[in-house]
């Protein structure tokens, strides 16, 4: 009898310490699964916010929309919308002129000697871009198989490790041409904040082009006679591209007008939202129809 009690009270404390076990991993997990739903829902509402942000903008593009002379950076749209607390969170965002930047499916066409081509590679040139990068860019985009003199197309494509085709279309994004030969993450990085990825024909509004942009389109813009260009510009933006020319400072030249404007239409929306420990990035390409109307071309929400 007494080792029968010695065993019921082995067992009663194995029970009991099992019970506790179970107890412990059910809490554990309670606590898990609690903390993933909590996560999750400040997913949902930073995403929601970072969404609601982008349509905030699209409201800002529309009202100065309505006076379509000139575009430029002393306008509401280009200031930096600050960070604004929220309940758990808060919210921030910008709005860049996507035309003040150098369109790169302009190379995709067949004229070598084009200002634009010429503009493109004068940026490549002064951001550090592989040399061969205009023609290693135009045969990734353009619509036939023929290889330009440095360029690469399918059969160079396909002997990689990893086997692909080259798109022969134009670019949605510009860090596309980041899967291009010789495009390291690193050339690509100092090549994004100064291209834009528009439809052919869009041209470059020279009142919202930072000052890398403005001396790949002017000649013999060096560093004091930029500066000067920035400063009138600040004093007074652009009406016309012959005004553009007229005031450019002395020795600066130039070349051609094709491609240049005051106005834009392409806008690039970045709204960071968080919400508790959860963040999320919403970026658009916003087209401006109008005093009225906007159209979001491309939209993602990280």
């Amino acid at each position: 009898m007494s080792r029968m009690r010695g065993a019921a009270i082995i067992l009663a404390m194995l029970i009991a310490a099992l019970a506790a076990a179970v107890a412990a991993t059910v809490l554990a997990e309670q606590q898990r699964w609690s903390r993933t739903v909590l996560h999750r829902r400040d997913q949902v509402q930073a995403q929601a916010l970072a969404m609601a942000g982008v349509q905030w903008a699209r409201q800002i593009l529309e009202e100065d929309g309505r006076r379509p002379e000139i575009d430029h950076l002393g306008e509401p749209w280009a200031l930096t919308l600050p960070p604004i607390p929220m309940e758990d969170g808060e919210i921030r965002g910008a709005i860049v002129d996507a035309q003040g930047r150098l369109n790169v499916n302009v190379l995709g066409l067949a004229e070598a000697a084009s200002p634009e081509r010429t503009r493109l590679a004068a940026l490549f040139a002064a951001s550090g871009a592989p040399p061969a990068a205009a023609d290693i860019v135009a045969d990734w985009i353009d619509g036939d198989s023929a290889t330009r003199e440095s360029g690469a197309e399918d059969a160079f494509y396909l002997a990689q490790r990893a086997p692909r085709l080259a798109p022969n279309a134009p670019l949605l994004r510009v860090a596309e041409i980041g899967a291009a030969k010789d495009m390291t993450p690193r050339a690509v990085a100092a090549l994004l904040p100064f291209l834009s990825a528009l439809p052919t024909g869009t041209p470059v509004n020279v009142n919202t082009a930072p000052p890398e942009v403005l001396a790949a389109i002017v000649e013999n813009l060096d560093a004091e006679r930029l500066e000067k260009l920035l400063a009138e510009r600040v004093r007074k933006p652009f009406t016309t591209i012959a005004e553009f020319r007229a005031r450019l400072p002395d020795g600066a030249t130039l070349a051609s007008d094709a491609a240049l404007a005051v106005a834009s239409r392409y806008f690039l929306i970045t709204i960071d939202a968080r919400q508790g420990a959860a963040h999320s990035r919403a970026r658009a390409l916003v087209r401006r129809g109008g005093a009225t109307s906007s159209t979001i071309v491309w939209q993602v929400v990280e």
